[in-house]
């Protein structure tokens, strides 16, 4: 895993990261602390980040750690990822009671942020999502709060996807 070792993590304060590198670690971090709810706001569910074996193993394994567990997705664009395939597709069509994928209603079609809120009390934060810039916090209910706020409304303005639809016969 390429998991920072989370006692030297400073859960108390804010981390600003700068890469894709950084991102990653941040997102491993922090998937690895989460035990019962994801929230994701993402352009085309960064595939440098969420598709990739270690975030998809830990994903999974918030859901088969709890079985409250809840991963919601809201995705601006999912053409590349229908087209291309993805883990995390994959991983909802077989978890779909804990996984659900959203696209941006008509008030929210040009949402250009990227979020990551987990247990409703850390989140990511980059203010544009085609970039690697932002900010971090393990434990910071206040602005989680502010940002989950945010993320239920895009959730309840959100549309499921024809493309994701699934037919059982």
């Amino acid at each position: 895993m390429a998991t920072t070792d989370t006692s030297s993590l400073d859960l108390e304060s804010m981390q600003a990261f700068e890469s894709r590198e950084e991102l990653f670690e941040i997102t491993c971090n922090m998937l690895g602390r989460g035990s019962r709810s994801l929230d994701i706001v993402s352009r085309h569910l960064d595939p440098l980040i969420y598709d990739q074996s270690e975030t998809i193993d830990l994903i999974k394994g918030i859901i088969l750690g709890n079985r409250h567990a809840q991963v919601r997705l809201v995705v601006t664009d999912l053409r590349p990822v229908l087209s291309r395939g993805h883990r995390l597709l994959d991983l909802t069509h077989r978890l779909s009671s804990f996984i659900e994928i959203r696209v941006p209603g008509k008030s929210h079609k040009n949402f250009n942020e990227a979020l990551l809120i987990a247990d409703n009390s850390a989140y990511i934060y980059r203010p544009f999502a085609d970039r690697y810039e932002g900010e971090a916090h393990y434990y910071d209910r206040g602005k989680a709060r502010d940002l989950s706020a945010r993320f239920d409304e895009l959730w309840e303005k959100a549309d499921i996807h024809p493309g994701l639809r699934r037919l059982h016969i």
